[in-house]
């Protein structure tokens, strides 16, 4: 039931990224683990669905933290997201609150989030009766991926000897 949820979070997610195109279904289906029977699920992405505009972007509040970080994007055709963003941070250090450049006596530290996304592979073929080629199918499977959203200053960790 928890993956279910998960699936509906991400389609949620990608609904709201998508929403300028027109209904769009996709199937996904629940593999035998999860405590439930076999079964694919068809979801309609709903396209009024609106991402919550902030009033302060991304990209300054990397620009005003101590541990300034920089967004690189990966794209991934087979992926749903296709398109996300990492962080990647721009000092080994921390930045000095008086402006006079690196304080060593912290450390920049990549902050990690885990994301689901959904991954589309072919569908399994089966025996076409009628001789026809059909269309290629594919099917989305439920995945997740570790990226990094920022970047945070620390204390250096010291391993005694």
């Amino acid at each position: 039931m928890l993956l279910l949820l998960r699936a509906v979070l991400v389609l949620g997610l990608a609904a709201s990224l998508h929403a300028t195109r027109k209904r769009q279904a996709i199937s996904v289906k629940l593999w035998k683990g999860t405590g439930m029977k076999e079964k694919v699920l068809r979801l309609v992405l709903d396209p009024s669905v609106q991402p919550q505009i902030v009033s302060m972007s991304a990209s300054s509040i990397a620009n005003m933290s101590l541990s300034p970080w920089t967004y690189r994007d990966s794209y991934n055709a087979s992926r749903w997201p296709q398109r996300i963003s990492h962080a990647q941070c721009q000092t080994s250090g921390c930045l000095s609150l008086q402006g006079e450049g690196e304080d060593s006596s912290l450390e920049a530290q990549p902050i990690y989030y885990q994301v689901l996304v959904l991954h589309r592979v072919p569908r399994q073929r089966q025996n076409n009766k009628g001789g026809r080629k059909g269309r290629k199918k594919y099917e989305y499977r439920l995945g997740m991926e570790v990226i990094t959203v920022g970047c945070t200053c620390v204390r250096p960790s010291v391993v005694p000897q």
